[in-house]
């Protein structure tokens, strides 16, 4: 914003020149110098303000150029002027000199006096010889206005700065209490889920109710759901599609339909996923498990999920049956939505099978 303010102030008095230079006239002799040096000054401050607009500051190399090319026009300019117009308004550096110490002033640093003290100096080196000449009060008056400026300026500008510093921190810790509570949430969601699904069937199991071989599948489909939980994140971030498909396969008829339960493989997955991808994936692949439970005719099914580089995701189900032969049979009304709701979001859904030799459904969402 303050950057923004000094650049409008600049184009500004700029523009002041422009106005002045065909009203007052230009003296006959050296009209190239003062013209050229209008035209470099101004293109030089339009290329430093638009690069300090897009970082939002002005850098330290950029605030030294402006006063250097300051110090050349404010005495190279001014000489070129008439002895008793080089004070006056119609020398066009006087506005943005005083453009350029306020500048200075504002983001100079440690080296903001020097600089203010070097452009001051120059302009009075420069349009010294007015002080024989009626004009003189000029030299004294605009002298100490480009002091007044810079001084009221550095205070201003510091105030403004450090209230800006203030500023970001507080929104730095903002963000930052904001993160630890999603954090605490997402801890707590997973406490829950532990009470809800993983502490009862261990409650179970310690009941004895079932027989060994039940008991340790049961065991191992909530192992299974557990290291998704807490291995299928990344720098934090919770993976919706990891947690929902984890979900689903745990739910799922499967588990319990086929001897060894639903093999699961979710590795880490894109956190930055729409709901309706997460659904579209989820039940993509519920129903091709679906699928593989009614015709697979084996005990031997995997689901696959793993992120595919470029911030989208590929999902798998595999099974080891009997196959089909694709061609000849076409998908059913569950699969042809599924399908449809993946390639609506810009996904693809491939079916490999052949007779004797599995299927395997991969589903696939790339940004």
């Amino acid at each position: 914003m303050l950057v923004r303010a000094l650049a409008a102030l600049r184009g500004a008095q700029f523009l002041l020149g422009l106005v002045v230079l065909p009203l007052r006239g230009l003296p006959e002799r050296h009209t190239g110098i003062i013209v050229g040096g209008y035209a470099l000054a101004a293109v030089s401050a339009a290329v430093m303000f638009t690069l300090g607009i897009r970082r939002r500051t002005l850098s330290p190399r950029w605030i030294a150029a402006d006063v250097v090319l300051a110090v050349l026009y404010a005495v190279v300019v001014s000489r070129s002027y008439p002895p008793a117009d080089a004070a006056s308004i119609g020398n066009w550096v006087i506005p943005p000199l005083c453009g350029v110490v306020v500048t200075a002033a504002i983001y100079g640093g440690r080296y903001r006096i020097p600089a203010v003290a070097v452009v001051v100096a120059s302009w009075v080196v420069g349009a010294w010889p007015a002080l024989a000449t009626p004009s003189g009060q000029e030299l004294i008056s605009n002298t100490t206005m480009m002091t007044v400026f810079a001084g009221v300026a550095g205070l201003t500008g510091s105030l403004l700065l450090h209230a800006a510093q203030d500023a970001d921190s507080a929104t730095a810790r903002a963000v930052a209490a904001e993160h630890q509570a999603a954090r605490a949430e997402e801890r707590a969601e997973q406490a829950l889920d532990f009470h809800d699904s993983v502490q009862v069937t261990l409650d179970v199991i310690a009941a004895g109710t079932y027989p060994a071989a039940k008991n340790q599948w049961l065991a191992q489909r909530e192992a299974d759901y557990l290291r998704v939980l807490t291995t299928s994140r990344k720098h934090g971030d919770r993976a919706e599609l990891a947690t929902a498909l984890a979900r689903m396969i745990r739910d799922h008829p499967a588990q319990e339909l086929i001897g060894g339960g639903v093999e699961t493989r979710i590795d880490v997955l894109p956190t930055a996923m729409g709901p309706e991808v997460v659904e579209a994936f989820v039940k993509g692949a519920r129903e091709a498990l679906n699928n593989a439970v009614k015709y697979a005719r084996t005990d031997e099914i995997c689901v696959t999920a793993a992120a595919d580089g470029r911030g989208g995701a590929r999902v798998a189900v595999i099974d080891q049956g009997i196959g089909f032969d694709p061609a000849s049979r076409p998908p059913g009304l569950g699969t042809t939505y599924s399908i449809k709701r993946i390639v609506d979001l810009g996904g693809e859904v491939v079916i490999d099978s052949a007779p004797g030799e599995g299927t395997t459904v991969e589903l696939t969402w790339t940004p």
